[in-house]
């Protein structure tokens, strides 16, 4: 059994850490799913957002943080795909956070867009072509 080098100890690491950080986002509005949907789409009256695209968008995002954490803490072939809609989802939301000119939430965003980032382009990622040296 071949020992884990610290690289590849930190990327598991900060993937486990950052999948739990996700999947109990996610997660734990399920119970009160229409609350959270219809208080964030309320935030939108008045904007190009209002109403329809708000309301859906409000309703995928516990989904798709659930989907996107578990594909995270799986591992395998599915985390590309899983960081990736990640990248795409928190465009989304940043988005939102744009339009209602709440600058103070875009850190942290960004922060979750350079984790994404980080496990996407991580060498230990499958699927992540490495250059040969010939």
């Amino acid at each position: 059994m071949s020992q884990l080098s610290n690289s590849r100890l930190a990327y598991l690491g900060l993937r486990f850490a950052f999948g739990i950080s996700l999947l109990v986002h996610g997660s734990i509005r399920f119970p009160k799913l229409q609350a959270f949907a219809t208080g964030m789409a309320g935030q939108f009256d008045g904007t190009l957002l209002d109403g329809f695209p708000s309301l859906t968008f409000a309703y995928v995002i516990p989904f798709a943080e659930t989907l996107i954490a578990l594909s995270i803490l799986i591992g395998w072939k599915v985390i590309r795909w899983g960081a990736f809609s990640g990248l795409l989802l928190m465009g989304g939301i940043m988005l939102g956070t744009c339009m209602l000119e709440k600058w103070e939430l875009l850190p942290s965003q960004l922060i979750h867009m350079l984790i994404f980032y980080i496990i996407l382009m991580n060498p230990h990622t499958p699927g992540i072509a490495i250059a040969r040296k010939d």
